[in-house]
C-alpha cells in the first residue's frame, strides 16, 4: 500500500486537552516513514542465529570464539506445547482461532523474566532480584508456605491470574475472586481486596507500589490499588467506543504515573495517582493502539491503515506524548515486546510464531536476531503470550536465551539444553553454558548481575536454581529445593505455572485457575 506523508515538525504532545483529550494518531499515519531506499539507508539484514537453523546438525567450519562447546548429535524432535491465547496482538483470524484453542488446551509451563542491575543484587519488588550476596554458599530452601485459590465459574472455564508483584516482605497474587497480599514467610494474609466479575491480565510489574487493573464482566472495570498498604486508590468504568461493551483481549502497562489499557476495538491511558483520563483515541483516527508494554519505559504497539495495515513501535513518554517511531517491516508483526528498557521486540515474520527479536535504540533498529525455524525446533526457547515474554532475560546489551532441549550424552532419556548469549547491538553471539546436570535449564532473570536459572527435580534429584557467571561462562549452584516437596512442585508444574526469585524466596504460581476439579487449584507456593 501507499506510504502516507511523513509527520509534520512540531507537533504538540498528547496530554489533556479540554474540551478534548490529545492522542498520538490525531492525524492520518502519522507514523509512516519513507521507504529506507529513499532515505539513502538500509534496515540491517536478519542475522542468523549462533548456529544456523539447526544448531546441532553440524559443526561450523571454524571454531567461533569464546564458545567452547561440543557438536552434538541429532536428537528426536519433542512435543510442542499449547499455548494459550496471546493477548492484544496478531490478526482478528489468529486471535479467533486462539480463542477456540484456549477453550481445548492448558500451556506449558512459563517462566518469569526478571531484570537486575549489572554490579548489586536487586531488591526491586518488580524485577524479582534477590538481596543474597552472590560470593555466598548455596542455599537450602524449605517448603514454607502454599495457598490454594477459589475457581471460576464453570461458565468461565479458567481465569487467567498470572501475574505477581512484591514489595516490602509481601507478595500481591490474583486470584478468580481478589487480589490479596501474602506474608513472603509465613503466608499470613496482609489484606484483600475483592475483584467481581471475570477474570482479566494485568500488567507485568507495578509502579511505585501501586496497580491499575481490570475486573468486571468482560473485564469492563479498572481498579487502582496501592499494594503496600492494600488500599484502593479508585475505580471506573473503562470506555464503550461504538457502544462495545467487551473488553477482551487486552493489555495494561503501567509506567511511572501512567496506566495505559488496550483491548479489541479500543484504548486509554489513566493517570494513577488520581484516574484522571490522560488520552483516549480521536474518532475517526486511522491508527489504533494494540497494546501496551510498560516497566522502565512506556512502549505502544500501534496499527495504521485497518486491518492487515502499517504497523509501528512507538515509545511514549508521561502523558502520551511520541517520544520516536519504528515501522514494522512489511510480512512481520509484533508477536510480543520483551523488554522496554532496552527496547527488544519480538517478531513473526509470515505466521503466528516468534520468529526474530530486534533491538531498538532511539527507534532505530541495531539488529534482528532470527530464532530459527518456529515451533518446536526453534533454535530458542523463549515464550511470549498475556502480554509479556518468560524464560529470556535482557541485561544491558545482552540477551540470554535457553536453546531447545535434545538428548544428552548420559541415560537414553536424559534430555538438556543450554543457555546462550547474544549480543543485543551485533546480533552476533557471545558465548554459550550448559549446566553440569543433564536437566532442561529455564532462565528464571537476573540477580546480582548473574543470571538465575531453573530446573526442575527428576525421580531421583529435586528441584534447584542456578547462577550463570557471565564473565567466566559458568554455572554455580544457587539454591536446591527440598526433596520433601516434590510433589508440591510438580502440582504447579503439571499446569501453567510461573517461577519468580525475590529476597532468597522461589515462587511457583499458578499461570490459570481451572474451573475443572481435575486440575491443581494451588494459586502459590513459597521456598526459602
Amino acid at each position: 500500500m501507499s506510504q502516507p506523508p511523513p509527520p509534520p515538525g512540531n507537533q504538540p504532545g498528547f496530554g489533556p486537552q479540554p474540551p478534548q483529550y490529545g492522542h498520538p494518531h490525531q492525524q492520518p499515519n502519522p507514523y509512516a516513514q519513507p521507504p529506507a531506499q529513499q532515505q539513502g539507508q538500509q534496515q540491517p539484514p536478519p542475522a542468523p542465529g549462533p548456529y544456523g537453523p539447526n544448531p546441532y546438525a553440524q559443526a561450523p567450519t571454524q571454531p567461533l570464539p569464546g564458545y567452547g562447546w561440543q557438536q552434538y548429535p541429532q536428537y528426536p524432535q519433542y512435543p510442542q506445547h499449547p499455548q494459550p491465547p496471546k493477548r492484544g496482538s496478531g490478526k482478528v483470524a489468529a486471535i479467533v482461532a486462539a480463542a477456540i484453542a484456549a477453550v481445548l488446551v492448558v500451556g506449558a509451563g512459563v517462566f518469569l523474566v526478571a531484570n537486575g542491575g549489572d554490579d548489586e543484587p536487586s531488591a526491586t519488588p518488580s524485577k524479582g532480584g534477590s538481596t543474597r550476596p552472590a560470593g555466598n554458599g548455596p542455599l537450602k530452601a524449605r517448603a514454607l508456605w502454599d495457598k490454594r485459590a477459589v475457581r471460576p465459574s464453570k461458565a468461565e472455564i479458567t481465569a487467567p491470574v498470572a501475574e505477581a508483584w512484591f514489595t516490602g516482605d509481601a507478595v500481591v497474587k490474583t486470584m478468580p475472586d481478589a487480589l490479596r497480599s501474602f506474608d513472603i514467610d509465613s503466608g499470613r494474609e496482609n489484606w484483600s481486596i475483592p475483584l467481581s466479575g471475570d477474570s482479566c491480565p494485568g500488567p507485568e510489574s507495578a509502579a511505585n507500589d501501586r496497580l491499575v487493573l481490570q475486573y468486571g464482566t468482560d473485564c469492563d472495570s479498572v481498579i487502582a490499588v496501592d499494594i503496600a498498604q492494600g488500599r484502593k486508590l479508585w475505580a471506573k468504568k473503562l470506555p464503550t467506543p461504538n457502544g462495545r461493551t467487551s473488553h477482551s483481549y487486552s493489555q495494561i502497562a503501567l509506567t511511572g504515573d501512567t496506566a495505559a489499557v488496550s483491548w479489541i476495538g479500543g484504548s486509554v491511558a489513566y493517570r494513577i495517582s488520581t484516574g484522571a483520563v490522560l488520552w483516549t483515541p480521536k474518532a475517526g483516527s486511522e491508527c489504533t493502539d494494540k497494546g501496551y508494554h510498560g516497566g522502565a519505559a512506556l512502549v505502544a504497539i500501534v496499527e495504521c491503515g485497518g486491518f492487515g495495515g502499517d504497523e509501528y513501535v512507538q515509545g511514549l513518554g508521561e502523558g502520551g506524548a511520541k517520544k520516536w517511531s519504528w515501522q514494522v517491516p512489511n510480512g512481520s508483526e509484533v508477536y510480543s515486546v520483551i523488554s522496554t528498557d532496552p527496547v527488544v521486540v519480538g517478531l513473526a515474520a509470515g505466521g503466528a510464531t516468534l520468529t526474530d527479536i530486534v533491538y531498538l535504540d532511539g527507534g532505530k533498529m541495531k539488529s534482528r536476531i532470527s530464532l530459527g525455524a518456529g515451533g518446536a525446533e526453534a533454535t530458542y526457547r523463549i515464550r511470549c503470550e498475556d502480554n509479556r515474554c518468560t524464560n529470556v532475560a535482557v541485561d544491558g546489551t545482552t540477551i540470554y536465551l535457553p536453546t531447545k532441549t535434545h538428548s544428552g550424552s548420559g541415560t537414553s532419556y536424559s534430555q538438556t539444553n543450554e543457555i546462550a548469549a547474544l549480543d543485543l547491538v551485533t546480533g552476533k553471539p557471545k558465548w554459550l553454558a550448559r549446566p553440569d546436570q543433564e536437566r532442561e535449564v529455564k532462565i528464571v532473570g537476573i540477580s546480582g548481575g548473574k543470571v538465575v536459572a531453573y530446573q526442575k527435580n527428576t525421580y531421583d534429584k529435586p528441584g534447584r536454581l542456578l547462577r550463570l557467571d557471565p564473565a567466566t561462562h559458568t554455572f554455580s549452584l544457587f539454591m536446591e529445593l527440598p526433596e520433601s516437596a516434590k510433589d508440591l512442585e510438580n502440582d504447579f508444574l503439571d499446569s501453567d505455572s510461573d517461577w519468580w526469585l525475590y529476597k532468597d524466596h522461589f515462587f511457583l504460581t499458578s499461570d490459570h485457575i481451572s474451573a475443572s476439579a481435575n486440575l491443581t487449584d494451588r494459586s502459590i507456593a513459597a521456598f526459602g
